[in-house]
């Protein structure tokens, strides 16, 4: 550690102290050392903790450690995250998950490398890009306060709505000119005071974070004003929302779906519970695991279609998108649609049977998110968009007579809207097992 430059730290012998610590990395070689946070900003006080990134080589590799060190005659608060150099470098390009959605330009202070690695690491800044725009889990936010508030769980109101106040600024960015962050209190101050914003929009956001005192009531109309207010201001930009959730979510930002969809909300909101209704049952989370709540997004296997519906030859809506070859080795129903099963990737578990015409076909293999069509509501769907429970697509296999598909996709949450992982969980009994 010879060539350390002494930074900002508690006393000068600070460094030296970390070469044993070092070795409880174990094999793995240290290719650098990087001071972060407050001291790399020359905003540290007496009270500030140390944040030092080690860098090391060799395969896939995190690790986070913490340490009271005495400095001067009194502790100091050390946090080291050690990670691969490689990895490290890679997350620069990936959004910072405290900043609102909002590009992040940190200071950064190099103290020690290997020759190697010095002229690749020795960066001034950190930059990190801006986060997508996230609209569609904007909508999926109300939509979680609306069920929320009709249920009466103040306590689950409040959280929905933090969450949906940070993902406003991601979706407000794109009305907005660049703002670069240094630290989750500068992008906090960016977010709360964006030029380009619906009215009331910064008292709204500290309400909904939990910032400043409001009653259930109130959570709920400040929440209902955020996204009513940047549904207008983002209009002009349906391009790039596009590009971050699919086609169809920007045409409802241009057609008006989205805010018959924000008003539906608020209806269904407002209505009193129906008479004898009962909420569904949904299993109690294990420690570890998400507690899910039923949506109703998804038709479920085996929903026979209406019977007012007269069954019609070819699909359901018809597609020139979709890849010509692949068109013409579906075997459709009567009424244009395969059946697609859904497994999830890293199980193999079967999560649900849901249908498919040409277009929600092409639009699920271009835009990497599942989407179906519904016979009931006869229409499209993106799984997710209203409950949050977001399928990831990551292969589509045609079986061999072409009258199904199976999607191996990322499911994130439920899978069922009930709120069960997956739609197959009411087991029946086999009686006639014998064994081979």
């Amino acid at each position: 550690m010879a060539d350390v430059d002494h930074a900002p730290l508690p006393d000068a012998g600070f460094l030296d102290d970390w070469a044993a610590r070092l070795r409880e990395f174990g094999e793995r070689q240290v290719v650098g050392i990087m001071l972060r946070g407050s001291h790399a900003r020359q905003a540290a006080t007496e009270h500030s903790d140390v944040d030092l990134d080690v860098l090391v080589g060799g395969a896939p590799y995190a690790a986070r450690r913490a340490y009271l060190a005495r400095t001067a005659g009194r502790l100091t608060h050390v946090s080291v995250a050690a990670r691969d150099v490689r990895s490290w470098v890679a997350r620069l390009g990936k959004p910072a998950d405290w900043a609102f959605g909002l590009p992040v330009l940190a200071p950064a202070r190099l103290l020690w490398a290997d020759a190697y690695w010095r002229r690749r690491i020795d960066l001034p800044v950190l930059c990190q890009p801006a986060g997508e725009p996230q609209l569609e889990e904007l909508i999926a936010a109300l939509g979680k306060a609306a069920s929320a508030r009709a249920a009466g769980d103040h306590l689950g109101l409040r959280l929905v709505t933090a969450d949906l106040a940070r993902l406003c600024p991601s979706v407000l960015r794109l009305a907005n000119p660049s703002v670069r962050v240094a630290s989750r209190r500068a992008a906090a101050e960016a977010a709360l005071n964006l030029p380009v914003a619906p009215p009331g929009y910064r008292a709204d956001m500290l309400l909904c974070l939990g910032l400043r005192p409001g009653a259930p009531e109130q959570l709920w109309a400040a929440a209902v004003r955020l996204v009513r207010g940047s549904l207008p201001l983002i209009r002009p930009y349906a391009e790039r929302i596009a590009e971050a959730a699919g086609a169809d979510l920007a045409e409802a930002l241009l057609d008006g779906r989205l805010d018959r969809y924000v008003a539906q909300l608020v209806r269904a909101s407002d209505a009193p519970p129906r008479p004898g209704r009962e909420a569904s049952a949904v299993p109690a989370p294990r420690a570890g695991e998400c507690l899910t709540v039923p949506a109703p997004d998804a038709p479920v296997t085996g929903a026979p279609s209406p019977a007012s519906r007269p069954p019609v030859s070819g699909p359901a809506r018809p597609s020139s998108r979709l890849d010509p070859a692949i068109a013409a080795r579906l075997r459709r129903t009567a009424d244009g649609l395969v059946a697609a099963v859904v497994r999830e990737q890293e199980t193999g578990e079967v999560l649900m049977v849901a249908w498919m015409d040409d277009e929600a076909l092409h639009r699920t293999l271009t835009t990497g998110r599942a989407t179906y069509w519904s016979r009931s509501r006869q229409e499209y769907w993106v799984k997710g968009a209203t409950s949050g429970h977001h399928q990831y697509v990551r292969s589509v296999a045609l079986d061999c007579d072409g009258d199904a598909l199976l999607v191996t996709v990322e499911q994130v949450g439920a899978a069922c809207h009930t709120g069960h992982r997956t739609c197959f969980f009411d087991e029946l009994p086999v009686t006639g097992v014998e064994t081979p």
